[in-house]
C-alpha cells in the first residue's frame, strides 16, 4: 500500500524549512516505503534569497521513493519548481505534475488517477 502525504508551503520558503521537511520524509519513507506527495502552494511567494537551492541530492537520492508528486499552485511557479523535482531527468521514475487550481480537492483524486 502506498501512503500519500500533503505538504503545505506558504509565504517565503526558507532553506532550513526545506531541510527539516526532507529529514522528516527520509524517516517516513524508511518506515512506509514508496509514497505519493501532494504539495499545496498556498500564498507562496518564493524561496529565501542567498541560500544554496541548487542542491538536488535529496531529489535524486529519493526519486524512486516517490510514486507521484503533484504540485498545486500558481502556474508562475511551475517552471521554477520543475528543476527542484528533477523534471526531464531520464533516470527519474516518479511522476511529477503541476496543477493550477484554487481548490486542492480535485488534486487528491489526481494522485490516484495518474
Amino acid at each position: 500500500m502506498v501512503i500519500a502525504f500533503v505538504l503545505r508551503v506558504g509565504g517565503e520558503l526558507k532553506k532550513s524549512e526545506l531541510d527539516a521537511v526532507q529529514s522528516e520524509f527520509v524517516k517516513k519513507i524508511a518506515s512506509t516505503g514508496t509514497v505519493k506527495l501532494l504539495v499545496l502552494l498556498e500564498n507562496f511567494t518564493g524561496w529565501e534569497r542567498g541560500e544554496q537551492w541548487g542542491d538536488t541530492d535529496f531529489f535524486f537520492s529519493h526519486r524512486n521513493d516517490f510514486e507521484k508528486i503533484a504540485v498545486v499552485g500558481n502556474p508562475r511557479w511551475e517552471a521554477t519548481g520543475a528543476g527542484i523535482h528533477g523534471r526531464g531527468s531520464s533516470q527519474r521514475t516518479s511522476k511529477v505534475f503541476f496543477l493550477k487550481q484554487a481548490s486542492p480537492r480535485p488534486a487528491h483524486g489526481s494522485l490516484s488517477e495518474r
